[in-house]
């Protein structure tokens, strides 16, 4: 720790002749996910006051204390360093207690021992069902392979496993990674006679129109009506989306 050490005998000193000791320091440490994987060695510091002049007097000091942050810990892992803390005179000094605190990823969610993240696929590569890939917690390519001739649908989830957390009981072990695929579709598509031909080829032949009754009866969906779609889009639960993954026929392999 940052502090002195705590005297043994002027503890039990205060112990036997007071009773008393000084009211825990709570400290949040902040780790990544990268932490939770690989293990860090985090140093950080904080505040805390030491009695002076003969403990009649106290003032601030800044202290720093080490965290061996193991791979497998899990966010709400506490440490206790006894005596680190606050210091009163005639009561024992408080103990420090740290607590991580998992901090926001910006590719990737934890829920547990698993991860899941969100690749954006441009409409002609689900379609075509192109081979694509995703790059892992660790750093490691994950090349996902689906099916020849099954269009990637929007929210289609695929599980890769093992490329998830290490266990807590097991290290060597590790969860999943949910990779849920999201469709970019086009703003506008430069389509010419010729290319809307083959379009209507590949989708089942010509376009199929309204009869003139229902076109007569027809309104336009306005921006109202986009702007509640969307309210209820944002409605729907999406981390994970709906059904068993071990169900979605996608196939995950490593490079």
């Amino acid at each position: 720790g940052g502090g002195k050490e705590c005297d043994p005998f002027e503890v039990y000193h205060q112990v036997i002749f007071t009773g008393r000791k000084h009211a825990a320091l709570k400290v949040n440490l902040g780790v990544s996910i990268e932490d939770l994987v690989s293990g860090h060695l985090s140093t950080f510091e904080f505040d805390r006051m030491v009695c002076v002049d003969g403990e009649r007097e106290r003032q601030p000091e800044r202290c720093q204390l080490q965290i061996n942050i193991s791979k497998g810990m899990r966010p709400g892992t506490q440490f206790i360093f006894e005596c680190e803390g606050d210091e009163l005179e005639g009561v024992i000094p408080s103990d420090v207690i740290v607590t991580l605190v998992l901090e926001a990823h910006t590719r990737f969610l934890c829920a547990g021992d698993d991860l899941a993240t969100v690749l954006h696929l441009p409409l002609h590569r689900a379609l075509s069902a192109s081979p694509c890939s995703v790059l892992g917690v660790d750093g490691k390519t994950l090349r996902l392979q689906p099916p020849q001739g099954v269009p990637i649908q929007p929210g289609t989830l695929l599980k890769c496993a093992g490329e998830g957390l290490p266990l807590s009981q097991d290290p060597s072990m590790r969860g999943d990674l949910y990779v849920r695929f999201e469709v970019v579709w086009p703003s506008r598509l430069p389509l010419t006679p010729d290319s809307t031909t083959q379009l209507d080829s590949i989708f089942g032949g010509a376009a199929y129109d309204l009869p003139p009754s229902v076109h007569e009866g027809a309104e336009e969906a306005s921006a109202g009506d986009t702007r509640e779609c969307k309210e209820m889009e944002g409605a729907v639960e999406t981390e994970f989306g709906e059904g068993d993954p071990d169900d979605r026929p996608l196939v995950c392999a490593q490079q």
